[in-house]
């Protein structure tokens, strides 16, 4: 299966099982989201790798007048934030869910999948504290090992269920390319993503 197109129906699918699974906080669960999207790649023909660390996003109000940057960072323990990396992609649902704890009404912000042939822009940021590689073993309670594994078997059982290519809520950001033509449309967050890019000594104030 065609990359992008395997990374779509991966999205869909842990979308659709977080909110199942954990109806109350799934825009929280990253590392739920992180093994479902690898196990799911892994299943459709592209390796994926497991990484933790920091990220942080750009925010724009839907109103425009607000922004900023927001993510997950400095855990006290562990790793504040989870992905992937496949075919050279980071590959990340987790931004998409920062509008629900935004300090202001925030516009929808895309599913990441940038191609890391190129830098990381100013208005999306990784720090990587480790990566877990392809195999990767969850050294947790039983409890949550269980819940792991369960969750997967749904990833996998709504993906093999799955009826033609699913529409996304929003787009996919891949590349500078993506944001122009979003921005182009009208994309509140693509508009404010880059100016904020364009701002000069940008990269000076960013955390990492």
């Amino acid at each position: 299966m065609l990359f992008e197109k395997a990374v779509a129906r991966s999205f869909s699918v842990v979308d659709r099982a977080l909110r199942r699974s954990f109806p109350a906080d799934y825009h929280k669960r990253c590392m739920y989201a992180a093994f479902g999207m690898q196990k799911l790649l892994s299943d459709f023909g592209h390796e994926a790798s497991i990484q933790g660390g920091d990220a942080v996003a750009f925010m724009a109000s839907r109103s425009g007048q607000q922004a900023g940057m927001q993510g997950f960072a400095n855990a006290p323990e562990g790793h504040a934030h989870y992905w992937v990396v496949a075919a050279g992609r980071l590959v990340d649902i987790g931004p998409h869910y920062l509008p629900q704890d935004s300090s202001f009404p925030a516009a929808d912000v895309p599913l990441i999948c940038w191609d890391l042939a190129g830098a990381l822009p100013p208005f999306l940021r990784y720090r990587v504290f480790e990566d877990f590689g392809p195999l990767t073993a969850l050294i947790t309670t039983e409890e949550i090992h269980e819940r792991m594994e369960a969750f997967i078997e749904q990833c996998r059982s709504k993906a093999k269920n799955l009826v033609g290519q699913p529409k996304l809520p929003t787009w996919l950001l891949t590349s500078l390319e993506t944001v122009e033509r979003s921005a182009a449309q009208s994309d509140v967050w693509a508009k404010g993503a880059l100016r904020f890019a364009s701002m000069p000594g940008v990269e000076k104030s960013l955390p990492f």
